[in-house]
């Protein structure tokens, strides 16, 4: 009988591993019931680092979609010594604003100060500020007039609570590890509890802003009629992908131009709002 010889050659090399596939998108009633869990989370940990009890704390999420409001109304409700400090802060002033805030019940927070990434000596005292250790001792063993002139000690204790806010996703990051800021934030987060609010995506953050929109009844507090409340939430919805940013402040500035322009407002949301 007459077979086909195999063929000879090179030995097939494993085949490329398949992607998983891609989860499956979730509902708007998913989406919210997951995003209200995770505000419900930081408003826990907010009166828990009021009360002592949570000593570091960073969240990220998307802008403008309500984080620094809910962690600011806890803390001016609370009537506790606390200060939040946006934007850059040098090391020095940081080694002071902790020892303003080195008590029990002290709360410092860090509101988009991002920038402290890119400074050694900040950034290694924001880790002493939110260190894990059962005595948090900061130092500034280096000569320094503005210390002296505040009449700040070269080494304290800091028994206060650090909430760190960012726009940044630290968890993307650390997993994709090529980034220099990598390994600074997989730093911060191992000293700290970290909460993702998981509003980096578009389709979720239209859910969002809608939820808020209604529960928070904005229309009614900006005066604007809920037929046309509802035209701005379908502008947005409609041009989610390609609006400049996709948050609250984007729903009140739709507003501010329906207010103005009440018959044609949406012509100009689209030169101004979107890419």
């Amino acid at each position: 009988m007459f077979t086909v010889p195999k063929k000879r050659g090179r030995p097939r090399k494993n085949p490329l591993p398949v992607a998983a596939p891609a989860a499956p998108a979730r509902d708007e009633a998913e989406i919210l019931e997951d995003l209200n869990q995770r505000f419900s989370i930081l408003e826990m940990l907010t009166k828990g680092a009021i009360a002592s009890n949570i000593r570091s704390l960073v969240v990220t999420g998307a802008p403008g979609v309500g984080k620094t409001y809910t962690v600011e109304s806890l803390l001016e409700a609370s009537n506790v010594p606390h200060e939040v400090v946006r934007g850059s802060l040098s090391a020095v002033n940081l080694f002071k604003l902790g020892y303003r805030m080195h008590k029990p019940g002290s709360v410092i927070v860090l509101d988009d100060a991002d920038s402290i990434f890119n400074d050694e000596e900040a950034l290694n005292i924001l880790k002493a500020l939110c260190d894990s250790s059962v005595n948090r001792t900061v130092s500034w063993l280096k000569d320094s007039q503005s210390l002296k002139d505040d009449e700040v000690p070269n080494s304290y204790t800091f028994d206060g609570a650090m909430i760190f806010i960012s726009n940044l996703d630290f968890q993307q990051f650390v997993d994709e590890g090529r980034n220099k800021y990598s390994q600074h934030f997989e730093a911060l987060m191992s000293r700290s509890l970290y909460l993702d609010l998981r509003l980096h995506n578009r389709d979720e953050l239209a859910v969002w802003v809608s939820h808020i929109a209604k529960e928070g009844h904005i229309f009614i507090r900006e005066g604007i009629e809920a037929d046309v409340g509802q035209n701005i939430l379908q502008f947005i919805s409609d041009h989610k992908k390609d609006l400049r940013e996709l948050s609250i402040r984007t729903l009140l500035k739709a507003c501010q131009l329906a207010k103005t322009q009440p018959n044609d407002w949406e012509p100009i949301a689209e030169v101004l709002l979107c890419k």
